[in-house]
């Protein structure tokens, strides 16, 4: 089922720190290739046995894609990449005062935002990359 390069692929997305679910489809799909049998990997894996059949039927057509996650529906991000480089911009400019840079931003921008998203931002160190 597995040539060597894909079993590298394989043992390698089970070793990421991010992707749980993708490292689980893939510790999945390496099981299968040792020969065990559908219900034994569902249940080593903690999945439904349906979706264990389901599985390797995609792997059939997609291959390593497989492993990536789909795009999942939801409202898009209200704040692009440009936004989130101005509000770490006015977050360094300010002192982060949080009421500073949610008056700026707004002023100039267009945009409401509120302090508990600026609160979010700073917590969840969603500034980092733009700094």
């Amino acid at each position: 089922m597995l040539d060597a390069n894909e079993r590298a692929k394989l043992r390698e997305f089970t070793q990421q720190k991010k992707g749980r679910r993708e490292a689980l489809r893939a510790a999945a799909l390496l099981m299968i290739d040792e020969g065990y049998d559908d219900k034994t990997v569902a249940i080593r894996v903690g999945v439904s046995q349906a979706s264990i059949t389901k599985s390797k039927e995609k792997w059939k057509s997609e291959r390593l894609g497989l492993l990536k996650d789909k795009k999942r529906p939801g409202r898009p991000p209200r704040f692009s990449d440009k936004d989130m480089g101005k509000i770490a911009a006015l977050f360094h400019e300010h002192d982060y005062d949080l009421v500073k840079v949610q008056f700026y931003f707004e002023e100039n921008h267009g945009k409401k935002i509120s302090l508990t998203t600026l609160r979010r931002f700073q917590k969840a160190d969603k500034l980092s990359p733009y700094l």
